[in-house]
């Protein structure tokens, strides 16, 4: 397996008035979920679920309270600084503001070379090529390496993220919201890429979005968060049209068709 979430419980605390910290409702709520190699798992639900508390915990990036996170073996709270190093090259990100996520300073190719040069030894030379190649994988070409984040459009600058995300060949990327800023036609091609690149390399995602016609299009599996609580864990997406979770109904009915031949089509 090569991500496990096991009974993860995370709490954000805050200071009151009189400067006591004050533990607020559980975010994470005993949380598990596993995603295999070259798959893709889908983590619905509304704002405030608790998708991207979970995400940051399986990135490193928050520590919880309660319960563990394997990655490819490896406790990623307990491991030693070398070895999360080590594990942090297979585990990437792409979060939903491609513009905040970089920095407007750089070029295209000071973003995407960023992994390279904390994680290769490469030339001058091999770097150039290695992100002209990275660069036409998503769409875009090696002259684009000079230009500044102001210069592309959101779906471009996106790709530009994913070229960085890629980089170093990673096993799993979380995809946090991702596409959702975009506009209807980026979203379909930027949908259609990530496709490519998982069958290309081999890919896991951990697809984060409240949107479940983008989660249903990608995802191999579906999962679906309430108040910080796994409530569904679908192993074949299609599982999601017969769950009589309430929650789970309420985003499925947010897509179905009017028509009952139509909603076993869609379910397919």
């Amino acid at each position: 397996m090569l991500l496990q979430v096991n009974g993860v419980t995370h709490t954000y605390r805050e200071t009151s008035l009189f400067r006591r910290r004050v533990a607020k409702a559980p975010v994470l709520s005993n949380v598990s979920l596993t995603i295999e190699e070259g798959k893709c798992v889908g983590l619905l639900g509304t704002s405030g679920a608790g998708k991207s508390t979970l995400g940051k915990v399986i990135l490193g990036l928050q520590a919880p309270q309660q319960g563990q996170v394997l990655f490819q073996g490896e406790d990623l709270y307990q491991a030693s600084a070398h070895t999360r190093k080590r594990l942090r090259r297979d585990l990437q990100v792409v979060f939903q503001d491609c513009y905040s996520s970089v920095n407007p300073r750089m070029t295209a190719e000071q973003i995407i070379g960023e992994p390279l040069e904390n994680y290769e030894r490469l030339s001058v030379g091999e770097q150039k090529r290695r992100i002209g190649d990275l660069l036409e994988m998503v769409g875009l070409t090696p002259a684009d390496m000079r230009k500044y984040p102001y210069q592309f459009s959101g779906g471009q600058l996106q790709r530009i993220n994913i070229a960085r995300a890629i980089a170093l060949k990673p096993k799993l990327i979380v995809l946090d919201e991702s596409v959702s800023s975009l506009d209807m036609v980026n979203q379909t091609l930027i949908l259609d890429l990530f496709r490519e690149l998982q069958s290309a390399f081999g890919l896991s995602y951990l697809f984060i979005t409240h949107d479940i016609k983008a989660a249903y299009s990608i995802s191999d599996a579906l999962a679906v968060m309430e108040k910080g609580k796994m409530v569904e864990m679908c192993h074949d997406k299609n599982g999601i049209f017969t769950s009589e979770h309430p929650a789970v109904k309420s985003l499925v009915s947010s897509i179905l068709p009017e028509h009952p031949r139509q909603r076993v089509l869609l379910s397919r």
